[in-house]
This record gives C-alpha cells, sequence and structure tokens, in this order.
C-alpha cells in the first residue's frame, strides 16, 4: 500500500520504468527499451506476460520511418509536483486571489504569495503570464499560444502517485495499466515495432508512454556510455553481445535482443547528443535541447517527453516556483534555439502537471495539493487565446479546492485528433470534446501551402548527380581559409548550398577528397559537421604524394562536413560529384562486381596505353549490368602501368572535362579509387587525363536509376579490423586468403541492409598485391578494389551489395597485410 503523501520524486520513480543498480547497465538499457521495470511491472496488465511483451522483438530498423510531411511531432513537459496554476498564469482583477493568498501569521506578520499586476506579463485585461516566463509571452503575442484553464478531473485525488498515475493514463480513479500516449502508440504503430516513434529525455520511460503492445524509448538525457563509444574494442563487445541471440530460449534472446536494440539508439542518437560538458547544467535546459536535437535528426520521433520539478512548494514557495518558472523559460529559448527553423511548422509543445495548488496560502509561504490548473500548448499552428474556464475562487475555504471546467480528457483529445492524426475515441474514449486547438494541419503554412521536409544525415535518401565543383582548396583559399590543415586540426567545409548542392534537404554527399604536400604521414578523418569525431580514417597519405580517396559522408545540420588531420600538416581538396536527398534523386541498384573496361586487353575500349590529353569514349549503359536508362554508375577506376606523374577523370559526355580529378598518380604506379559518376544523355563516359602513357580499368558495383534502394549515411563506424580480431580472425589475411565479414546487424547496418559503404583500408603491407571484396556466397569476380605496395597504407571507399546472411569475402591475393573496414552508411529498400 503507498503513502498518500509520497514524495514527488518516488511516485515517478513508481510510475516510471527504472533500474537504479549502476553496474546493471545491461539490465538498465534493457528495461528503458522494454518499457518495464519495477513500477511499470506493478502497473502493468495480468493478462499479458513480460516475455509475451519483449518476444519476437525486433526492432533494428525503422519500422514506420522518419517523419512525413503532413505529420506533426509533440513535445511534452511534464511539470511534477503539482504547479501553481494562480502564480502562473496570475488573475490580476480577482480579489479573492489577493485576499486568500494573504496570511497573518500568529506573531503579526503579514506574508503574501500574490503576485501584483505589474509584476506580470500581461495577457489581456484580466491576467497576466509570471514574469519569469517572457518566452510564452512571445508566443502568446504571435497568437500561438494557448492557455487551457481549469483543467482537471471529478474528484481530484491529493496523492501525487495516484494523480500522476491518472494523468499519465488518461483515466481517472482506474487502475492504471498504460499510459495514453502509449496507446496512441499501440494504433500508430499498428503492430509494427520501432524504437524511434516515442522517446522520454531522461533517465526512465514514464507511465504515459507504456501502451498495451508499444513502447516509448528512454533516450539518456546525456550522451550514453554503452553503444556510443565506436574504437576497435567497443565495436569488438556489441559483436559479441549481437552473437549472443538465438543461443538461448525466449527470455535469453529476449533479453539479448534488448542489449542489442541499446547499442542500436545509443549508436543512431550518439551524433545528435553533445558531450556531457557542452551540455547546460539545468536538467531541464538539458533535456529541451536533447530533445531539438532528436527532432533535427529525423529519427521519426512523433512524440518527445521530458519531465522536470519539484513543484511540490508546502513551504518557501516564492524562491521555489520562481525557479521552476525560470528553467522553464530557458528551456523553452534552449530548445527553440536549437531547433532547426524549417521544423518549426511540425512541431507543438504541451505542458502537464498532475494538479495545481490551493488558493490559500499557508504561515510557511506555501500553498497545498489542489485540483484544476491551466495548461499551455504554443507552436507555429496553434491557435492562441484562452480555452475553458477559469475557475472560480469565491467562497472558497482553507482547505476547499477549486473546481475543474475541462475534463483532462479532453485535453488529450484536442492533441491527440488536432495535432497527432486521430484515435482519440480508442485511447480516451469516444465522449469528450474537441477545444479546437490548431489553425492548420501539421507542416502547413500560412496559404495552404506545406513546408519542405527539413533533411538530415541518416534520411533514407536518393542520389541527385551534379556537375564535379571544387568546394575548398586550402592552397589558394576556395571557400576556405588559405593554408594546410595542422596535426591534430579540423578543416570546417561548408558543402550545402554550394555550386550544384542545395542549401537545404541534403542528407550527405558524395565527394572526392584529396589530401597533397604533407608533411608526414598522417590520416585525415571526414564526418558530419557537429558531430563528435569517429575513431575511423578515409584519407591514409605522406610527403611526396597526393592521395585521393571517394568519400559518401553524411551532412551536418549546419550544412558542414569536418576534416580532421592527424599528424605533421597537409593541403586538403574537396570536389563534390553528387548528394543525397530524401525528397529527390535516383535510387540504388547494387550488382555483383564485373570489369567494364581495360585497356591493357582492349575490354569495353581500344587497347593500349591512355595518351595525354587523349580522351577516351566508355559506353556503360548496356554493359557489365548497368542497364540502357541508368542516370549514374558506381565504378572502382584504376592505372596502372604510368609512365609519367599524371591523373584520370571520368566526365559524363556532353560536358567538358573540368579541373578535378578522380585518380591521382605518380610514374610506376598502380592505384585506385572509387568513382560514382553521372551518365551522359547517351549512356557514356569521358575518360581524360593529363600525363604520358598510362592503362586504365574500371569495375562496376552498381547504379542509379528509377528503381532500386535507398541510402542511408551514418556516422562513421568500425566494422572490421585484423589488428585487433574486430569481424575476424586476429590474424593478417596471407596470398589468396579469403575472409567472411558479416556486416548486417553490426556497426549500425540494420538487418534487412541491401549494400554497404565502407572505407577499407590495407596497412602492414609486405609486397605488392590487390584485395577483392564482393558478395558472400558467390564466385570470386575478376576485380579488385585496392591496390597495395610494400609499406604503405592504402584506402579506398567501397559499394558492394551484402551476400549469404548480410555478409561480404576479402581476398588479398599476393601478399601479406592486415585489413580494415569503417562502414559510412548502407541501402535499404
Amino acid at each position: 500500500m503507498l503513502d498518500r503523501d509520497i514524495s514527488t520524486r518516488d511516485a515517478l520513480a513508481h510510475l516510471s520504468s527504472i533500474e537504479r543498480d549502476p553496474h546493471a547497465l545491461d539490465r538498465r538499457r534493457f528495461l528503458q527499451l522494454v518499457g518495464m521495470g519495477a513500477g511499470a511491472g506493478l502497473l502493468g496488465s495480468s493478462s499479458t506476460s513480460l516475455l509475451d511483451m519483449i518476444s519476437g522483438h525486433d526492432p533494428s530498423t525503422w519500422a514506420v520511418g522518419p517523419v512525413a510531411p503532413d505529420q506533426g511531432i509533440l513535445v511534452v513537459i511534464g511539470m511534477f509536483g503539482g504547479n501553481d496554476g494562480l502564480n502562473t498564469v496570475v488573475p490580476f482583477t480577482d480579489g479573492n486571489y489577493y485576499e486568500q493568498r494573504t496570511v497573518t501569521r500568529p506573531n503579526g506578520e503579514v506574508i503574501s504569495l500574490a503576485i501584483p499586476a505589474e509584476q506580470t506579463l500581461a495577457l489581456d485585461g484580466q491576467s497576466g503570464l509570471n514574469s519569469r516566463l517572457p518566452e510564452l509571452k512571445r508566443w502568446w503575442d504571435q497568437g500561438q499560444l494557448a492557455i487551457v484553464e481549469g483543467v482537471g478531473y471529478e474528484n481530484a485525488d491529493q496523492s501525487h502517485f495516484n494523480s500522476m498515475a491518472y494523468w499519465m493514463a488518461g483515466r481517472p480513479h482506474a487502475i492504471p495499466t498504460t499510459g495514453w500516449l502509449g496507446r496512441w502508440l499501440d494504433g500508430y504503430l499498428a503492430g509494427q515495432t520501432d524504437l524511434y516513434a516515442a522517446a522520454e529525455v531522461g533517465q526512465s520511460v514514464p507511465l504515459h508512454l507504456i501502451g498495451q503492445r508499444q513502447r516509448g524509448t528512454g533516450v539518456p538525457d546525456r550522451r550514453p556510455d554503452w553503444g556510443s563509444t565506436f574504437d576497435t574494442r567497443s565495436e569488438r563487445n556489441y559483436q559479441a553481445v549481437r552473437s549472443m541471440r538465438g543461443a538461448g530460449g525466449r527470455w535469453y534472446d529476449a533479453v539479448a535482443q534488448a542489449a542489442v536494440d541499446a547499442i542500436d539508439v545509443a549508436g543512431t542518437v550518439t551524433p545528435f547528443v553533445p558531450d556531457e560538458a557542452d551540455l547546460p547544467s539545468v536538467e531541464i535546459v538539458a533535456r529541451m535541447e536533447v530533445a531539438a536535437r532528436l527532432i533535427n535528426a529525423n529519427l521519426g520521433f512523433r512524440v518527445i517527453t521530458v519531465g522536470f520539478g519539484d513543484f511540490d512548494s508546502h513551504a518557501g514557495q516564492p524562491a521555489m516556483h520562481s525557479a521552476r518558472m525560470n528553467e522553464l523559460n530557458d528551456a523553452l529559448v534552449k530548445f527553440f534555439a536549437t531547433l532547426g527553423p524549417d521544423w518549426l511548422p511540425r512541431v507543438t509543445v504541451m505542458t502537464f502537471s498532475e494538479f495545481g495548488r490551493t488558493s490559500h496560502a499557508n504561515e510557511g509561504q506555501g500553498t497545498d495539493h489542489g485540483s484544476s490548473a491551466p495548461q499551455f500548448v504554443f507552436g507555429p499552428n496553434v491557435k492562441g487565446g484562452f480555452y475553458g474556464q477559469r475557475p472560480t475562487l469565491a467562497g472558497l475555504g482553507r482547505w476547499q479546492r477549486m473546481l475543474h471546467h475541462v475534463d483532462f480528457r479532453s485535453y488529450y483529445t484536442s492533441i491527440i485528433d488536432g495535432w497527432l492524426g486521430g484515435g482519440a475515441g480508442n485511447v480516451l474514449g469516444p465522449n469528450f470534446e474537441n477545444l479546437g486547438l490548431f489553425t492548420r494541419a501539421p507542416g502547413q503554412l500560412e496559404g495552404g501551402s506545406f513546408a519542405p521536409l527539413p533533411a538530415a544525415p541518416g534520411s533514407p535518401s536518393t542520389f541527385v548527380p551534379v556537375a564535379p565543383t571544387r568546394v575548398a582548396d586550402t592552397r589558394d583559399g576556395t571557400l576556405v581559409p588559405v593554408g594546410p590543415i595542422g596535426a591534430e586540426q579540423t578543416l570546417r567545409v561548408r558543402v550545402a548550398g554550394v555550386g550544384a548542392v542545395p542549401a537545404t534537404g541534403v542528407t550527405a554527399i558524395v565527394a572526392n577528397v584529396t589530401a597533397v604536400e604533407a608533411t608526414e604521414p598522417h590520416f585525415f578523418t571526414v564526418y558530419p559537421g557537429g558531430a563528435p569525431r569517429p575513431v575511423t580514417s578515409n584519407i591514409n597519405g605522406g610527403p611526396g604524394r597526393p592521395v585521393p580517396n571517394l568519400v559518401v559522408m553524411g551532412v551536418g545540420a549546419d550544412g558542414f562536413v569536418e576534416v580532421f588531420n592527424s599528424h605533421g600538416s597537409a593541403h586538403c581538396l574537396v570536389d563534390v560529384f553528387g548528394y543525397f536527398s530524401p525528397t529527390v534523386g535516383d535510387r540504388f541498384t547494387p550488382l555483383s562486381p564485373s570489369r567494364l573496361f581495360d585497356t591493357r586487353t582492349g575490354q569495353g575500349v581500344r587497347p593500349g596505353k591512355v595518351g595525354p590529353e587523349e580522351v577516351v569514349v566508355v559506353a556503360v549503359a548496356g554493359f557489365a549490368g548497368v542497364p540502357v536508362g541508368a542516370r549514374a554508375v558506381v565504378l572502382n577506376l584504376a592505372a596502372t602501368e604510368t609512365d609519367a606523374p599524371g591523373y584520370l577523370a571520368l566526365t559524363p559526355t556532353g560536358q567538358t572535362p573540368g579541373g578535378t580529378s578522380n585518380i591521382n598518380f605518380f610514374a610506376g604506379d598502380t592505384v585506385a579509387n572509387l568513382v560514382i559518376v553521372q551518365l551522359g544523355p547517351d549512356g557514356k563516359l569521358l575518360l581524360t587525363g593529363p600525363g604520358s602513357g598510362k592503362h586504365a580499368l574500371a569495375d562496376v558495383f552498381g547504379y542509379f536509376g528509377d528503381l532500386g534502394d535507398r541510402f542511408r549515411s551514418v556516422s562513421p563506424r568500425r566494422l572490421l579490423d585484423t589488428r585487433e580480431g574486430l569481424g575476424a580472425s586476429l590474424a593478417r589475411i596471407g596470398p589468396q586468403r579469403v575472409i567472411d565479414v558479416t556486416v548486417a546487424s553490426r556497426a549500425g547496418v540494420p538487418a534487412n541492409a541491401t549494400a554497404v559503404v565502407l572505407n577499407v583500408a590495407a596497412t602492414n603491407v609486405d609486397a605488392p598485391s590487390f584485395i577483392t571484396v564482393w558478395p558472400r556466397g558467390e564466385p570470386q569476380p575478376n576485380t579488385s578494389n585496392l591496390n597495395l605496395a610494400a609499406g604503405q597504407t592504402v584506402a579506398n571507399l567501397v559499394i558492394c551489395r551484402l551476400g549469404a546472411g548480410g555478409g561480404l569475402t576479402f581476398r588479398n591475393e599476393l601478399s601479406e597485410c592486415d585489413v580494415l573496414a569503417d562502414v559510412m552508411g548502407y541501402c535499404v529498400p
């Protein structure tokens, strides 16, 4: 039996799924992800076992997907402990308010909790906002703040636990088995499972996000530890956890799957959650910043909830309540400052509190548990104004509570039917009024048009090729500062809005990044702007030679990518060849690798070396699996038997070859680089390059057209490292040795991925050789991906279709070396 006077903190603990054992990280994440725990277990339905709730749980991919253009996002702020509505929306013309808020102590001292009219932010001629809420006043002045007065329920319970449970459940005076938003999730997901539909930012999953079949996800209010670090040791641990699935019974597998989900959630949200040191120190302010970042990421969240307190001001209320009002205002300012402006028409914020406070003050400068209170709803599509009815204070005795005029189920109905797409009758019952709080549908602007849906790294996207454009050159200051990147320094390169790349709606870019004039052996790491720097590399270079590599990289919310240099100094060039967008572009079809042309044998072109400034026409469409009508192709281009320094470039027919390159080489080199290039109107390409004679060859790995898969970028993560035993045995790849590497369900790649984008590197190379990558279970093709030289560390981008079991096969042909592979993205149907 719970104490009727249970504290706010303890009530919340009982109404949230939280694991308090700091040493049981797996179990804590498990409880968060399945939405259960000690408190929630007490509230669970007797007809549904925990095992039934989690068996078959495999939400490693988006089931519903990122937010659609006409869908609304709801942010719910819980003000726990009982917010004093009278000192939040002050009835400054009501004499009863000032009388009942004034108390004479036995010593004759007169104290008052009432706020004078001149100390409020006037709303109309009768009431004003607490002066510490200027952000809400801003929304009021814009006509976009709805104040719903007198919200409560019949026979209001004065217990924190009971009343919180009723508000969270959306069912007063009933045993709370599920929450109102959880039941909405049951209908919204319609039997599917999605970790990214609803979340609580904090350390628990509250009752209101727990449905009969669905659960919200617990997203930590700071960067998570477990699942968020992508170094080799961590990835090896994650690999071990994933291998636990299928190794035991239903309980064992369910717990193992929940641990995998924890890894996936942490890995997904980490790029969007700052380090704790970079977050505000006030908890609710930090949580609202994280909430805005999750929305910007477009992971699919329709509902995000946060909570704070304590509002239980039995004594010392002036200081306590003022502090809470300051925190609320600061949190709202931080939220809207962080939220991308394109998201505004799709976001509405609402508040709730389990009860208000009494109109009468006590001698300790406090108030007691009340009943009805005002609640706020605000956003660009909200119809501002007062709703409901302000409860009268006339004739109230010291222990009497104000009457309610709006059932909180009507308040919730107005949100579900007005903003979340409907279904309130199934969630709350059919007999509750919709207050009509909204002027327009989610995403709709004044005039009826819909705001474009913002993109974010990780959105499912299609490819748009562009004419090659140089967006950075530190040698001459092209769009970046002049001067090389120093050791452990980072160059920020704007890509969104530059050249033919649009300013918005870009999820990733395709670019050739080149390191030149390096002073010592080094590597470049390229990653989305504003994201944590991953423990991966893209270009491995050194003195005396330019080293290019193709990069397919997510674009940060700020429109930038960042290039980190490890040692010495080196100049950096960035040439963009295309971008990915969730709204326009072509889909990708991966192919088994096959050779398109080879000047050594005359396959696909005339035989013989390519001469200086010679233009060779290469037919692509209709060959090597590329159909007529394809608009772009993925090739691994190689130069070999080179007579002098030079470069090779591929250009669509119909365009004049420009000043960009795909491969740079010296005399005697054999080098390769992946190329994604638009095809000319006749389905052909132009191969050009200065320097004396050189042979050229290219292998096809896929193409872009009307049909196919969509691409998702990820924060780079290590998949394979033979030096550490990650993804394969702890051994170098010897001559003609193959290793099979499972890709699906590892390093952020979901189980249904069809192809993967990898940066593959070879190091500790004994002698010249080459590495071939192909779908596991298929015959080895006559192709190559990396060309190796003794003593060098060589990297190249690989885009390859996944084979049997979601895997790839790697083969080193002639010598021994270590192989590393970092995931940059993947394709899904």
